[in-house]
């Protein structure tokens, strides 16, 4: 039933905040986050299915409609939503036991799990654009603590001449002595306020060094559903990205979900920016764990 959705939500954030995000890696919340999952899942299910006319090259789309809610949801990639998807993977997803899975097969699994949250609000809330976003940041952030070992912290202490300030950032982690620290922020789109993610890595490398945190942007999409035609476009910004990666700070990596062609591209022309699937992540932690790795 989707009356179970938003207190699975609820419960999930709840945990969070107790534990101010010290839990983020735990048992508990790989529990609930597939059970969200799962919920969101099973209301999808009930729900149709309508071709959406894409206009990005290469790309299939479609939408979920709750015919009596009538209300229908964001675009989804018909190529990396998996409908058959097993409880048994699911768990081992959430476990971060990804051992045997290609990298192509993680991206299409979070996709999935990410995509049916973010649907099913769709469908059954009004004009919210919150809670995708903060279960997106969990979702991404309880895999990337897992598969780093580490949990993260949510403000940096910047010390001045005369008193000490603390700042909110994104998630960052620690990971130990002779290892790199990791400044992970998470977009559903990044079409909106995304220089915020390169301002956060300039006051990190200002108070730390440059290249002491690897700056690790994970996004879901840059797809919009054009009401009119009922079409998807991708809506993508490089050369702003080019700039703010020249002029500001550098990111070294940039994961997508449901990665857009003309920022794959990025990674062939100056100043290299390299944007790879999700999926990638789980075979490079040694060059983000590392200095000397690119």
């Amino acid at each position: 039933m989707p009356t179970t959705i938003e207190p699975l939500y609820i419960s999930l954030i709840k945990k969070l905040d107790s534990a101010a995000p010290n839990d983020l890696m735990g048992d508990e919340t790989s529990k609930r986050l597939l059970n969200l999952v799962v919920a969101s899942r099973s209301y999808l299910a009930t729900t149709n299915k309508i071709s959406l006319s894409s206009k990005i090259s290469g790309k299939g789309y479609f939408m979920f409609e709750d015919a009596g809610r009538r209300k229908d949801s964001r675009p989804v990639n018909e190529a990396l939503y998996v409908d058959d998807l097993d409880s048994a993977t699911l768990k081992k997803l959430m476990d971060c036991d990804v051992a045997g899975m290609t990298s192509e097969e993680i991206t299409k699994y979070v996709y999935t799990c990410a995509i049916a949250y973010c649907c099913s609000a769709d469908l059954l809330k009004t004009s919210d654009q919150k809670t995708p976003g903060t279960f997106f940041e969990v979702l991404i952030g309880h895999l990337v603590a897992r598969a780093l070992g580490v949990n993260p912290d949510r403000q940096i202490t910047a010390p001045t001449l005369d008193q000490v300030v603390t700042l909110p950032t994104d998630f960052v982690f620690d990971l130990g002595p002779g290892k790199n620290r990791v400044h992970l922020p998470t977009k559903i789109s990044t079409r909106e306020r995304v220089v915020q993610v390169w301002a956060h890595q300039r006051v990190l490398d200002g108070m730390h060094g440059v290249a002491r945190f690897k700056g690790v942007l994970v996004a879901m999409a840059e797809t919009n559903k054009q009401k009119k035609d009922a079409s998807v476009v991708e809506v993508c910004l490089p050369n702003q990205w080019t700039a703010y990666q020249m002029y500001i700070a550098q990111m070294f990596r940039v994961y997508y979900l449901d990665i857009p062609q003309k920022y794959l591209a990025l990674k062939d022309r100056y100043p290299f920016i390299q944007v790879k699937p999700f999926g990638d992540f789980f075979f490079e932690i040694e060059k983000i764990e590392k200095s000397s790795l690119a």
